[in-house]
């Protein structure tokens, strides 16, 4: 008898639905849901708020594939689209290593692709803003890596400092 209430309810747990991964929240940060509403609202509604900087902060690389998700290349296109997506990824990277909970999203290997993806869709209309989008994350990604930092000065030039752990 036993068994076969074993049985019963193991067959009756696997009908459960299974939940969706795009749900699934890391350790105290936002769901791939939450960063894809992120994205749906600021680009609909032309709003940016704190929740949703603090949702794009906390994501890093999520982001790119959110804005994959939820915009077409029509949309990407457009000259103000564009433009919030790169005020969007710039927030993705604002500070990797210590806002991004999960190690994978703190390295921008498919906001790079995203990045290369815009120059091309808007034929190269933005290609100023999106190099310097670039410099940007690939600078915040490596003082990421930094176990200290500093800033010296040497003859009035300041030079940054990075030791790895």
């Amino acid at each position: 008898m036993r068994v076969h209430c074993l049985f019963m309810l193991v067959f009756l747990g696997s009908l459960a639905p299974a939940q969706d991964w795009q749900a699934c929240k890391p350790e105290g940060d936002f769901s791939f849901n939450d960063v894809k509403a992120a994205v749906r609202r600021v680009m609909s509604y032309q709003i940016y708020s704190g929740w949703d900087e603090k949702t794009f902060n906390r994501s890093g690389d999520l982001v790119a594939v959110a804005v994959l998700k939820t915009l077409d290349d029509t949309e990407m296109a457009s000259s103000e689209h564009a433009e919030d997506i790169l005020l969007i990824l710039r927030s993705a990277f604002e500070c990797p290593g210590y806002c991004v909970a999960v190690a994978d999203d703190r390295r921008p290997r498919m906001t790079l692709l995203l990045l290369e993806h815009l120059n091309v869709i808007t034929g190269g209309k933005m290609q100023t803003d999106i190099e310097e989008a670039k410099r940007f994350i690939l600078g915040q990604t490596s003082n990421a890596s930094c176990q200290m930092e500093g800033v010296i000065y040497e003859n009035g030039v300041p030079i940054r400092i990075c030791t790895k752990g």
